[in-house]
């Protein structure tokens, strides 16, 4: 029986770059293999994963064109940030005198991130995703975590949501951006912010969600098994450089509220990437250990780059693409293990 394969991307701003790079890379390589140009990363993984900036890949990979194929290839989802970036986070001169350092509101306007997210995903709705996906938020209202599933868009029209609404509201940073204000095709609201919070690496949630599935009754998922376990997966999860700078002691002894405000978001983020990882390891290994060889953790580096998540120079995307070129230069064997485990499990 052929394995479930599932995709995860962490959270991290700007570094989004990072796995956009080297999912471009497998996209590519599924092409030279498969001998078709047109092969995407939603016609290889069963189940696609993401929060904040890996939610917004997600939704680029499973937004369909009016052919019911990819919208976006891989390439075009890194152009997202390439193009963008430096738009999505500038900061208007009238706002900078203000809200110095972000400390009356939210750093960054979102007129730009959504005008963006629009010209992108359009109109195009939850329920016209071309995979099952999970894209995590939390709604700050009713204090509960959200999971915007395709699959539970055909229980109830509550379920489902603009893409380009979900892609804002994964990524809604608490200090960055305001929280998103949604509503569902029914009219309901949410109010939503960064699914960061609770779940920065989503590939545990990806894996409980895909032990929920009964993937043979799905149209693309002919001969993959019900409800699979670890033995029966394939799972990808891609990190986004989440190991930033060291903080001294002797700095952060002095710090109070504001001090910590950043650090203690970024802290959250990475630990809980960590946190996930190890106990993803333990519990493929645990069975046998040869299935270790199905669970893929990428944490590329952001070499020369800075880690900040709002550090969209022209020269910082410039070198988080470099960074991301250089993780697929020193592990193209991994990674080529991954592509021809997706051709096999098709």
């Amino acid at each position: 029986m052929k394995k479930t394969t599932i995709l995860s991307i962490d959270g991290g701003g700007i570094r989004g770059i990072l796995p956009g790079v080297i999912l471009a890379y497998l996209e590519e390589e599924l092409q030279k293999k498969t001998r078709n140009p047109e092969a995407r990363l939603s016609d290889y993984f069963d189940l696609i994963a993401g929060t904040s900036t890996g939610g917004i890949l997600t939704c680029m990979y499973i937004t369909p064109d009016e052919n019911g194929r990819p919208r976006f290839s891989a390439r075009d989802a890194v152009d997202l940030y390439l193009k963008n970036g430096q738009e999505i986070f500038s900061i208007p001169f009238a706002r900078r005198l203000i809200n110095w350092f972000g400390l009356f509101k939210a750093r960054y306007p979102v007129r730009n991130i959504e005008k963006i997210l629009r010209a992108y995903m359009k109109d195009i709705r939850l329920s016209q995703a071309l995979k099952p996906c999970l894209v995590t938020s939390y709604e700050i209202f009713q204090r509960k975590t959200i999971f915007f599933n395709k699959l539970d868009t055909v229980k109830s029209e509550t379920r489902d949501f603009l893409l380009r609404d979900i892609a804002r509201s994964t990524s809604a940073a608490p200090t960055y951006f305001k929280p998103a204000q949604i509503h569902s095709t029914y009219g309901d609201p949410l109010y939503l912010v960064d699914g960061g919070m609770f779940a920065n690496n989503p590939s545990m949630c990806a894996y409980a969600e895909a032990r929920t599935i009964k993937f043979s009754s799905l149209p693309e998922c002919v001969g993959k098994a019900d409800y699979p376990t670890a033995t029966e997966m394939v799972l990808v999860s891609i990190g986004t450089g989440s190991h930033g700078d060291a903080y001294l002691y002797r700095k952060a002894k002095r710090w109070g509220v504001v001090g910590w405000l950043r650090p203690l978001i970024d802290i959250l983020m990475s630990g809980n990437s960590e946190t996930v990882h190890y106990e993803l390891s333990q519990m493929f290994g645990a069975v046998d250990p040869a299935n270790l060889a199905n669970y893929f953790r990428l944490e590329p580096s952001v070499g020369t780059a800075s880690s900040a998540m709002d550090m969209a120079t022209p020269e910082n995307m410039r070198a988080l693409e470099g960074a991301g070129k250089t993780f697929v230069s020193n592990n193209v064997n991994q990674l080529n293990r991954i592509v021809d485990l997706l051709i096999e499990n098709k």
